[in-house]
């Protein structure tokens, strides 16, 4: 029976343009009482603007308050010294999108995708980081640097509450919930790394790659600490959350998760029984 996991729109593939020039002096700095001045605050009134008909809570002065917040705050505590730009665009992302999800994770226009925070995230590095570490940067480089660690730290943390969520509910024990919320997370970021387009695929590969997580942590018996039945259940569940990510979210899968689930778990117990070097244990014992 094909499974529809369709419920969340798309987002758009459209993106607001970087209108900051790369080899522009770094602009930000804070007003006597601390807010965020400059290109960052240009562009989170931009992105609150256009968020205030979804947002019901709070009013444009709020959120644009509190988005000063995270962007700031998450440029504080960088380290510079020694460290790569790839590796502080990354950092940076992180951190500003765990704040958001954090004070704004209740939201449904959010989870949605319906808002785009890339065009403050932009900003935001542009004016937190040193402008020594942009010189020889080509700008449609640092452009796509920025869209990639955007999309793949709004991906994650859109994705961890769903993941929290659901493997209390599927296994207990703090050590039996970390390994399967490891293993999880790893297959997912395995399925994403992978650049897969397709649904059917995505979900396949998310779960052999996290069986074969599984059976690493318990020596080829995945088993041991996720049954295949509860592993098909916590699959469902987290689809049936819409944990996708959201570019695949509008789709049917043509395989039940049951049958994906049985066939990664035949195949990375056999797997990894042959890699630890079991059958020729036993056939040496036999010889004797």
């Amino acid at each position: 029976m094909a499974q529809d996991i369709s419920a969340r729109p798309c987002p758009s593939s459209s993106r607001a343009p970087m209108a900051i020039q790369l080899d522009d002096a770094s602009s930000q700095h804070l007003d006597g009482d601390g807010k965020v001045q400059g290109t960052l605050l240009e562009a989170i009134q931009e992105v609150a603007a256009a968020i205030a008909p979804l947002e019901t809570a709070w009013d444009v002065a709020r959120l644009e308050k509190k988005l000063q917040e995270y962007f700031h705050k998450a440029g504080r505590h960088l380290e510079f010294r020694g460290r790569s730009l790839p590796l502080l665009v990354n950092e940076y992302a992180d951190s500003v999108m765990a704040s958001i999800f954090t004070g704004l994770g209740d939201r449904e226009w959010l989870y949605n995708g319906q808002a785009d925070f890339l065009l403050c995230l932009d900003a935001g590095v542009r004016d937190n980081l040193p402008a020594y570490m942009m010189r020889g940067v080509r700008q449609p480089d640092f452009e796509q640097l920025v869209l990639a660690a955007y999309d793949r730290a709004f991906d994650e943390q859109r994705f961890y509450p769903l993941l929290c969520e659901a493997v209390p509910q599927i296994t207990s024990g703090p050590k039996m919930k970390k390994k399967v919320w490891h293993a999880v997370d790893a297959g997912r970021k395995d399925a994403v790394a992978s650049g897969i387009a397709e649904a059917d695929e995505f979900v396949s590969q998310w779960i052999h790659s996290t069986v074969a997580h599984l059976a690493t942590v318990t020596q080829g018996s995945p088993d041991d600490c996720l049954s295949r039945e509860l592993c098909a259940k916590l699959f469902a569940l987290l689809l049936e959350g819409r944990a996708l990510p959201l570019a695949l979210g509008g789709a049917t899968l043509q395989h039940p998760v049951e049958e994906i689930v049985s066939d990664a778990y035949a195949e990375h117990t056999v797997w990894h029984t042959w890699a630890c070097g079991a059958p020729a244990k036993r056939m040496r014992s036999g010889a004797g």
